[in-house]
C-alpha cells in the first residue's frame, strides 16, 4: 500500500516497505592542515538523519534556500591557497582578473639568494677600521609571462636595495645598489665604493670567532594586464648569512 504523506506543501509517494533517505544539502570543503579554508563555509552546521536543517543565525540575510554551488581552487605555493572562484553556470570558473594573476605569479617568482663577494676576500677576513667591500654578482631585473584562459600579466621583478647587517649589536649599513667590484689589477687609492662596512673591533670574543654578517637584497615588481591594467607588487627580500673574521691591525714602529 502507498501513502500519500505532505511535505512542505507538495505531495510525496512514500513506500511502506522502503525508506526514504533525508534531504541532504551540499557540504562546503574543509580547512585544510594549515587552516586556509578552499571555499567559503555555510553557517550552521548539516542536519543528521531524521533532524531538521539548523535555523540560520539572526541577522543573517542570506538566501538559504541556495544551494552553495562549486568552487574552482586555486593554490598559490604548497603552504597557501586562495579561497575559491564560484564556478559559473557554463561549468566554468568565473574569470579571473589581471590583478589576481600577478599576485599569484608573484607569489612563485625564482627571486634568488644574493651571491655576495668581499674585499678582503671572506676567506682571508677583514681589519679594524679598514672598510669592508661588499657587491652583488647576480643584480639583474627578471620577467616572467603567465596565462589563465583569455587573460595574460607580464611581471617584472627588480632588486632594489642591499642591507648588511654585521651581527647581534653592530650597526646596520643600506647601499642604494649592487656595490662596486673591487679589481685587484688596480691600487686601493685608485678605487671607490658607495657599499662598504667597517667594523669597530675585532672579531676575536665573537662565537667562531667570526661575525655572522648577514645581506639583505630588496625586491621590488610591477606588472601589466592584458586589459590594460597594471602596478605595483608588495616588496619581497632574499638573503644570506656568512661568517667574516676581523682581525686587529697590527702596526710597528722603528
Amino acid at each position: 500500500m502507498e501513502v500519500v504523506a505532505p511535505m512542505l506543501g507538495v505531495g510525496l509517494l512514500v513506500s511502506s516497505s522502503v525508506a526514504v533517505p533525508p534531504s541532504q544539502n551540499p557540504l562546503p570543503p574543509n580547512a585544510n592542515s594549515y587552516g586556509y579554508n578552499y571555499g567559503a563555509q555555510d553557517a550552521g552546521e548539516p542536519a543528521s538523519s531524521g533532524q531538521a536543517p539548523a535555523a540560520p543565525p539572526r541577522g543573517n540575510h542570506a538566501d538559504v534556500s541556495q544551494e552553495p554551488r562549486p568552487r574552482d581552487c586555486q593554490e598559490l605555493s604548497e603552504f597557501v591557497q586562495v579561497v575559491c572562484s564560484p564556478v559559473g553556470e557554463g561549468g566554468e570558473g568565473a574569470k579571473v582578473s589581471p590583478a589576481e594573476l600577478a599576485l599569484t605569479k608573484w607569489a612563485r617568482m625564482p627571486i634568488p639568494v644574493p651571491a655576495v663577494r668581499t674585499a678582503p676576500p671572506r676567506r682571508t677576513g677583514g681589519l679594524v677600521g679598514l672598510p669592508q667591500w661588499f657587491w652583488v654578482t647576480n643584480w639583474r631585473s627578471l620577467s616572467d609571462r603567465v596565462t589563465a584562459r583569455d587573460v595574460w600579466v607580464e611581471v617584472i621583478a627588480r632588486p632594489q636595495s642591499m642591507t648588511i647587517d654585521g651581527g647581534p649589536g653592530e650597526p646596520v649599513v643600506r647601499c642604494s645598489g649592487p656595490g662596486t667590484a673591487y679589481e685587484k689589477s688596480r691600487s686601493a687609492a685608485s678605487q671607490r665604493t658607495d657599499c662598504s662596512y667597517t667594523f669597530t673591533r675585532s672579531s676575536l670574543h665573537e662565537p667562531g670567532p667570526a661575525y655572522r654578517v648577514r645581506v639583505t637584497v630588496l625586491w621590488g615588481g610591477t606588472w601589466r594586464g592584458s586589459d590594460g591594467s597594471g602596478g605595483a607588487l608588495p616588496p619581497l627580500s632574499r638573503s644570506t648569512t656568512f661568517r667574516l673574521r676581523v682581525a686587529e691591525a697590527q702596526a710597528l714602529y722603528g
